[in-house]
């Protein structure tokens, strides 16, 4: 079940800008699928990021950050409004949903809560702005439950 451990998670735009990378300049998407994080293009010789990348709004603001493994997504990937709140956070790993994903309205109020497994839901809750449950899934459906056991037993093999 979802619970509120990315409270603790999260980090200050301090922390942020402090240990961060900025995706701007020769930061790129790049690699043999053009989905990777790379500090300059692969056609430069650029290589993959491996640490914390972020991006800013025109204002200067943070928009969202993300860590990222071989220039995968790996970790918390947060989005913020433009006005500073957290509008997101979700849990990546090898650059799929894998965990905790959550969203909130601009005023703070929770819209959604979902848990992923290989990029599929779990479970999704989604709220109106008056807090009322508008859309509901306890279980993944019948497609998405088979390619789950069958990630699960090619992670169950490749680990062995």
């Amino acid at each position: 079940m979802l619970g509120s451990n990315y409270q603790k998670s999260i980090l200050t735009i301090d922390e942020v800008f402090l240990t961060g990378i900025e995706f701007t300049d020769d930061v790129c998407f790049s690699g043999e699928s053009g989905q990777e994080v790379y500090d300059k293009p692969i056609e430069e010789g650029g290589k993959p990021i491996t640490g914390l990348v972020y991006e800013r709004y025109r204002n200067g603001n943070l928009a969202y950050y993300s860590y990222y493994k071989n220039g995968i997504a790996e970790g918390d990937y947060v989005n913020f409004f433009e006005n500073g709140k957290v509008e997101s956070f979700r849990e990546m790993c090898r650059g799929v949903l894998f965990g905790q994903s959550l969203s909130w309205f601009d005023n703070g109020i929770l819209k959604s809560m979902a848990s992923y497994k290989y990029g599929f839901k779990i479970i999704y809750r989604e709220w109106n702005i008056g807090g009322e449950l508008v859309n509901e899934m306890l279980e993944p459906n019948d497609f998405e439950k088979s390619m789950i056991e069958k990630y699960d037993k090619w992670n169950m093999q490749t680990e062995n």
